[in-house]
């Protein structure tokens, strides 16, 4: 069993690090139809989020929109692969639209991609985008595109100017929260359609033996470094945590940090200085005393892993220890503490488009109640943004205990779906709010490529957030 375990964690956990093994190619079946609203909402998004001004004044009501024609059009979504929630989108949007055509514009049906066809999808795409003149809609899956250049380009429209103008997106239906972590420059660029939520899975009943209290909204890297200690005079267990290689564990951190190191409006990088080489010490600590591993670790005390849905949360919560709980993440030092997630789906409009008020209300039929309440097959996961959707999905659980293809996976393991367990993923589901943007884009890339010099004791700190400095630098303003 612990090397089944082993193996399990191990994929799990690749999951993590990689952020583009997602399936998007789920099946899903057609749900019921999501009443309209009778009555239309004025609030924007940042009314409820933290960023957003207290009070809206009479005189800045949002100008609305213009209504629907019936004008012939097309709205051209441009996709790496159409999958069969966008082609349900498509069919039911055409039959609600029947003056609309929503066309795909489709680079590949492989269900396997090279490199090579990576490469030649970003470079495209990425022409795409910039040229201004590409499809209305850019839908991005599985493939980590330089997202931040198309935003500093100028070449998406910020959603929030259209979710304010219209009275009928009612804020209150969705994880605004998740939106609010997915603004870029001040703006939401992408809007999330399926997310994941991120944390640590800790061993309660050691901790407990320990006398180990852990407030987990406010500890930091350094706070979890001592704890890992503690744990390891009382079980001889060094490491707290396993399968992370130091330059994931770096690169996890500058997710956490992304704009304090990259300044997205003027294009700046900031890793020549003193926090990045002092983040880049301190996770070098953690490995040289052992607190954290690359390798594979037996009673581990903490594992940092996805949760895809509300039965993935109790099969790991069941799989991991005999008596475990859900944790946040540590954080950096003067880091804002939270809730990490990983937006597994999200669309974009093209700032260029000619039919932008159409695209629009494309982008909000994706997040209706409707399209996202579609059954998903086995294999299929994620989080909706779409609060009821997610509540539903709870109260199944509650109701009738794991989704039995998801408690497959865990060879027998058996979690009860108590209100008590199901409070947690509850609570992470509203308060989740640090955005992790993805390991394999070019930024991560370069930092990953660069930081095992000085893991291995090649290079300094110094000469290593140098070489990063000017390599990121020279990508951002290329």
């Amino acid at each position: 069993m612990k090397k089944a375990l082993i193996v399990m964690l191990s994929s799990f956990l690749l999951i993590g690090l990689s952020a583009c093994n997602k399936d998007n190619s789920e099946n899903k079946a057609i749900g019921n139809a999501t009443k309209s609203k009778e009555t239309a909402s004025q609030q924007t998004i940042d009314d409820q989020l933290p960023n957003g001004p207290a009070n809206i004044e009479a005189d800045a009501a949002p100008a609305g929109l213009e209504p629907l024609d019936d004008k012939p059009k097309t709205i051209v979504v441009s996709i790496l692969g159409v999958n069969s929630f966008y082609k349900l989108a498509k069919e039911k949007y055409e039959a609600l639209h029947p003056n609309t055509t929503i066309q795909f514009k489709e680079f590949t049906n492989k269900s396997m991609m090279s490199a090579a066809d990576v490469e030649k999808y970003i470079k495209t795409t990425t022409t795409e985008v910039l040229s201004g003149k590409g499809a209305d809609l850019f839908a991005f899956t599985t493939v980590d595109l330089p997202i931040d250049k198309y935003v500093n380009k100028g070449a998406f429209e910020n959603v929030n100017d259209w979710i304010d103008r219209d009275a009928g997106f009612d804020p209150r239906q969705y994880h605004t929260n998740i939106m609010s972590g997915s603004k870029m420059n001040g703006g939401l660029y992408l809007m999330p359609i399926e997310f994941y939520l991120e944390a640590l899975y800790g061993d309660a009943a050691g901790l407990k033996k320990a006398g180990i209290a852990i407030d987990d909204q406010k500890w930091t890297w350094s706070q979890f470094a001592e704890v890992s200690k503690r744990l390891a005079d009382k079980n001889g267990q060094p490491s707290s945590i396993g399968f992370l290689p130091p330059e994931a564990m770096i690169n996890n951190l500058v997710s956490d940090n992304y704009s304090r190191l990259i300044d997205g409006t003027t294009g700046k990088a900031s890793f020549d200085t003193p926090y990045f080489k002092e983040l880049l010490s301190e996770v070098k600590a953690m490995y040289d005393e052992k607190s954290l591993s690359g390798d594979a670790v037996t009673n581990s005390n903490f594992y940092y892993s996805l949760i895809t849905s509300p039965s993935d949360y109790l099969l790991r919560l069941g799989m991991f220890f005999k008596d475990g709980k859900v944790y946040q993440k540590p954080h950096a030092a003067d880091q804002q503490s939270g809730i990490s997630f990983l937006v597994t789906n999200q669309i974009a409009m093209n700032a260029n488009s000619e039919v932008k008020r159409d695209a629009w209300e494309f982008m909000k039929f994706l997040l209706s109640e409707e399209m996202q309440s579609y059954p998903k097959q086995p294999g299929s996961s994620g989080f909706s943004m779409n609060k009821a959707v997610n509540e539903r999905a709870i109260e199944e659980v509650e109701a009738n205990g794991m989704d039995q293809n998801v408690a497959a996976k865990g060879g027998g393991v058996t979690v009860e779906a108590t209100e008590e367990n199901l409070k947690a993923i509850r609570d992470m589901l509203s308060i989740a709010s640090l955005r992790n943007i993805g390991y394999e884009t070019t930024v991560q890339k370069i930092i990953a490529e660069e930081v095992k010099a000085f893991f291995t004791g090649q290079k300094s700190a110094d000469a290593v957030a140098k070489l990063i400095q000017n390599r990121v630098s020279t990508y951002l303003n290329e």
